[in-house]
């Protein structure tokens, strides 16, 4: 993966701190995602997010009653998330943890399930494959989305972030080694290819 300074990014864009209408609006774009969540986890699930950035899709999961625990290695992005959970009054744990190195700082089924939003696209085929074994290690489950190549998803990226656009054959292609039990494609911000896998 190359560096990305997720907080000079978001500084820039202004898009760091939340309010009471941010957060209903993400709630809006994120149903998707949640209805899935809804589909395959019990109420008050028990879940890990990975790479929990300003804790946008964090916030959003406690709006439903699941119980999160957000990492991120970013020690400042960790805080605003913190203090953006503080705006949303979210009920979120937060850690300081390089998520490919979860399975040294969680015990097996600490989690029923493990989440990311906007994630596995920033890093080579082969991380993600080693990221997604790495969270295998410790929940039954991971439920996640991507963005997928498209033009609507092209109009949305203005910014210079090394990201990996790619069709949904190529991800079901890298994915082929995990049992994929549910997959959809949505629009949200973005098009996107939602899915779970599971052990």
């Amino acid at each position: 993966m190359k560096y990305i300074n997720w907080y000079k990014h978001y500084t820039q864009t202004k898009k760091l701190e939340y309010n009471k209408d941010s957060v209903k609006r993400y709630l809006k774009t994120d149903e998707p995602y949640l209805n899935l969540l809804k589909k395959h986890l019990k109420p008050k699930s028990k879940i890990l997010e990975c790479g929990c950035g300003p804790s946008k899709t964090a916030i959003s999961m406690t709006k439903k009653g699941f119980k999160i625990t957000a990492i991120d290695k970013d020690k400042k992005m960790l805080k605003m998330g913190q203090n953006n959970s503080k705006i949303a009054k979210g009920r979120i744990k937060f850690r300081l943890i390089d998520f490919f190195e979860m399975s040294k700082k969680f015990n097996k089924n600490q989690f029923d399930c493990a989440t990311h939003q906007g994630v596995l696209e920033h890093f080579t085929k082969k991380e993600i494959k080693k990221i997604l074994k790495e969270q295998l290690k410790i929940v039954p489950k991971i439920i996640f989305s991507v963005p997928l190549k498209s033009k609507y998803s092209q109009k949305y990226y203005k910014d210079k972030i090394y990201r990996n656009l790619w069709k949904e054959k190529t991800w079901l292609k890298i994915l082929k080694e995990f049992k994929i039990i549910d997959k959809k494609i949505v629009k949200q911000r973005t098009e996107n290819l939602l899915i779970v896998i599971k052990k």
